[in-house]
């Protein structure tokens, strides 16, 4: 399957798409759509990469994600070893023209055209408030189809009211399916190798460029260097074990390919704003 685009299987003239992931892990390729995607994670846990934007997934989040952004929710190391792990999301895909050809028919759904504008930086709805969707989004797929579409459009004015976290600071930009393909290379390979050493010259050996052309091409894609994305990727990860492990801060530094105690520690503090030490604490305290 083509990593972009990705087409959102439906039946002709249908104004939206459900569909349940049931699999030892989620698709795994950089793709997009112009369909918007509203996401429950139910079950899993791994990386989100949206746009310029990479943070972790886990059960019972759930994210609404706009037209044409390149992203993927990329499973964590263990769900690919045929352990029995296995993944579950609730997944519905609409159009922005269900909201805007709707107007016509209920004016009060203009309201909803700054979600659509806002969703285009990825958004994440408020732990605090995601029950309350979480059980409209299963009553939309366990209602019949004629009543699911007004059901969705109260999940979607509902949206509208409720408090959302933005993934990204700016809006994101659609790719073309060959620059979708060089980053999945770029983010497979990080993932795969964060904890080593890894030299510009090699990850930009992995999409056939020198190091000067590598730099700008992933800076003009992700607006980061290719440094900053690495450290966000062992962050990532030291913060998973910080949480699920024993492991003493030193042995988790040089588990996610930090070279030194000190440059972890600082990296850490200066990206996340508080040292591993109180980042374990907070954890075993939430």
């Amino acid at each position: 399957m083509k990593a972009l685009p990705f087409k959102i299987p439906k039946v002709e003239d249908s104004s939206f798409h459900l569909q349940i992931d049931d699999e030892p892990y989620f698709y795994d390729k950089l793709h997009q759509h112009p369909e918007l995607q509203l996401t429950w994670i139910v079950k899993g846990e791994g990386t989100l990469i949206y746009g310029d934007y990479l943070g972790e997934f886990k059960p019972n989040e759930v994210y609404l994600m706009g037209s044409n952004v390149p992203h993927v929710f990329r499973s964590r190391a263990e769900y690919y070893e045929n352990n029995g792990l296995r993944i579950l999301a609730k997944s519905i895909f609409f159009k922005p023209d269900l909201i805007r050809k709707g107007q016509a028919i209920l004016p009060e759904l203009s309201q909803l055209e700054g979600l659509l504008l806002a969703a285009d930086r990825g958004l994440k709805i408020n732990p605090e408030e995601s029950q309350k969707l979480i059980h409209q989004i299963d009553e939309v797929f366990r209602a019949n189809p004629l009543s699911r579409l007004g059901q969705t459009l109260c999940l979607i004015d509902e949206l509208g009211k409720t408090e959302l976290q933005p993934l990204s600071q700016l809006p994101q930009k659609p790719i073309t399916e060959n620059q979708g393909r060089r980053l999945d290379d770029v983010f497979k390979f990080t993932l795969e190798n964060y904890h080593r050493p890894i030299q510009l010259e090699e990850v930009a050996e992995v999409v056939h460029m020198n190091k000067a052309a590598f730099c700008r091409y992933f800076k003009q894609h992700t607006r980061k260097t290719y440094l900053n994305f690495l450290n966000e990727i062992r962050l990532q990860k030291a913060t998973e074990l910080l949480r699920t492990t024993e492991l003493s801060v030193a042995q988790i530094a040089y588990e996610v390919g930090f070279n030194n105690l000190s440059n972890f520690n600082r990296t850490f503090k200066l990206v996340k704003g508080i040292t591993p030490l109180i980042e374990r604490r907070k954890i075993t305290t939430d």
